[in-house]
């Protein structure tokens, strides 16, 4: 996504928004992981942009929104693209999130804070136990292996960021990656979930596993399950294609439904 667009003031930050696409298609909402910003969705965006209006958030602290001084914690970021979505008159627009997106997109459904017209949510965890293998992963990971792992992406906040720290921003995020209570991951209220949800898995995803997924999927009555197999964590980044044909056919599947006539609606949370 590019790097025009504007910013929509919530609490203490102005967060950066980016349109690009068929203005008078069906609307989706584009939400970013952890560390990363709108730019992950490039290579997906190149397969929806001539069918569907795409909305790119950059989260609090991220891409070109600032950190502002407020806790970085899911149930925050919620509360911050709930402000966009609605100054952006979005809150029936569909939603695909991408980990922390993911995540966030799933507390927004199973709120009343918006009501999504559908969510895909793609390597995303609803909770993560004490005991989950990746909560190691999180604890162990340092800010100077993810430069190493991640350059570019660095280079490219820290070129466009209104007040880059990427130290701050890591710890922070960290910080909320290992978070535990009600301002953490959704947890038991994705039963609550009532719009279409449908769930993407990579098998060689080593954050979020084959179980885990399988498990979210269950959770939520009448959701879908998509399991790549080699695909990896960042799925929408590497592999597009392999993910376009299951989300197109799963959001003609919702307009299809919700179409007047056609003997069910669309469920809204």
């Amino acid at each position: 996504m590019s790097g025009t667009g504007k910013t929509i003031t919530t609490g203490d930050v102005a967060l950066f928004t980016s349109e690009a696409g068929k203005m008078d298609g069906q609307p989706i909402v584009l939400l970013h992981g952890g560390l990363g910003s709108r730019a992950d969705f490039e290579p997906l965006a190149r397969h929806l942009v001539s069918d569907y209006r795409l909305i790119a958030i950059d989260s609090r602290g991220h891409g070109r929104s600032a950190l502002g001084d407020a806790t970085l914690t899911y149930r925050q970021l919620a509360d911050d693209i709930a402000v966009v979505l609605d100054q952006l008159e979005l809150n029936e627009a569909g939603i695909i999130g991408h980990s922390d997106g993911g995540i966030v997109a799933m507390r927004l459904a199973a709120s009343n804070l918006a009501q999504p017209r559908f969510v895909v949510a793609v390597g995303a965890h609803w909770q993560l136990p004490d005991d989950d293998p990746t909560r190691e992963i999180y604890r162990g990971v340092t800010a100077q292996e993810w430069r190493e792992m991640f350059g570019q992406k660095i280079k490219r906040y820290e070129g466009e960021n209104p007040d880059p720290d990427f130290e701050r921003l890591f710890e922070a995020t960290k910080a909320m990656w290992l978070g535990k209570g009600n301002d953490a991951y959704p947890n038991d209220t994705v039963r609550t979930i009532a719009t279409p949800l449908l769930v993407v898995n990579g098998d060689d995803d080593i954050l979020v596993s084959r179980e885990h997924a399988f498990e979210l999927a269950e959770q939520v009555e009448g959701a879908r399950l998509l399991n790549l197999p080699f695909a990896s964590h960042t799925v929408l980044e590497d592999n597009p294609t392999d993910v376009i044909p299951a989300i197109i056919g799963f959001i003609d599947r919702v307009q299809e439904k919700s179409r007047p006539g056609s003997g069910s609606k669309v469920p809204q949370s």
